[in-house]
């Protein structure tokens, strides 16, 4: 095929990898900004063009032919080209610029990280960053993020992973409650206090503690259990009962002795605590809105 007829079907192609990426006709059509028809007729020119069936409809469900599934590893390839050729013209770039899609978890951008983006965005003004404020696990390429701040043990294998911080979890109580209901001294001694949960599923109630060589798993109840930390801290402060928290949500009011760490010497295991990571894709080129944020908030944690 000649370069003349070739050129028109580089977007047919590129439509090709988004609807089979997104698994749906209207999901791509969404994406793009187009009608899920557009789409369709889109596929049609391809399939015409090369003839050759790619994609095995139903009224339920869709599929890659046997040819369809090495057109899309080809045509995949050229979307990455494509997204290298872009990396590479923006990194060399002298000012940086660009769009930069940012993904992390609410509280961690709540409390931690809007200062720092703020900051950031005010340094590089011709940077148009968009933050994605979730919980649940991102995929950079499936969802079109560029950086994702999580903290976690285990890095996603397959990105370039900087580590920006640590982050332990804290079991607190207020001096109050402390004072009516006594210290904790032991981990046993949790089932006769108010645990206050997280409350997201099951295993939320139960709390794991080592210390050397012993490990315990412990039943956690009480009163009350909310998904936010904030108003969990909120609770804590009252004197309604002890909660465990990510570090970066309570240390402030440690500092102020607003609340008490409980069982120090216990390292409290579970979900928001080990290293804040940020991650995004290996290239040969890396676009440097990408590699100024990284820094940028590299920098930023280390003047905590």
């Amino acid at each position: 095929m000649d370069t003349n007829k070739l050129i028109p079907l580089l977007s047919e192609m590129a439509i090709f990898v988004n609807v089979v990426e997104t698994g749906s006709f209207s999901k791509t059509a969404k994406k793009l900004g187009v009608s899920p028809s557009s789409v369709s007729r889109s596929i049609t020119r391809l399939e015409n063009t090369l003839e050759e069936k790619l994609l095995e409809r139903t009224t339920r469900q869709m599929r890659l032919s046997t040819t369809g599934q090495e057109v899309y590893s080809l045509c995949s390839d050229m979307m990455h080209s494509a997204k290298l050729a872009v990396s590479a013209a923006q990194t060399d770039k002298s000012e940086v610029s660009g769009v930069l899609r940012v993904a992390a978890p609410k509280a961690l951008s709540r409390q931690v990280l809007m200062p720092m983006i703020l900051d950031f965005i005010q340094e590089f003004p011709k940077v148009s960053l968009q933050l994605k404020v979730a919980d649940h696990y991102i995929d950079p390429i499936g969802d079109e993020v560029d950086v994702i701040i999580h903290i976690t043990d285990k890095p996603n294998i397959g990105l370039i992973a900087r580590t920006l911080s640590q982050c332990r979890l804290v079991l607190c109580a207020s001096p109050d409650y402390l004072k009516q209901y006594g210290t904790p001294q032991h981990p046993d001694q949790i089932t006769e206090h108010n645990c206050l949960c997280l409350g997201e599923n099951p295993r939320d109630r139960i709390w794991d503690f080592t210390q050397d060589e012993q490990k315990l798993s412990i039943n956690a109840n009480g009163s009350f259990a909310v998904n936010h930390s904030e108003i969990r801290r909120e609770a804590v402060l009252r004197g309604i009962g002890l909660s465990v928290f990510p570090e970066f949500a309570i240390q402030e009011y440690l500092d102020s002795g607003q609340v008490v760490e409980v069982l120090q010497d216990w390292h409290i295991g579970g979900n928001y605590q080990g290293q804040v990571i940020a991650q995004y894709a290996q290239s040969k080129f890396i676009p440097g809105q990408i590699k100024a944020f990284v820094d940028y908030m590299q920098s930023k944690f280390t003047q905590q």
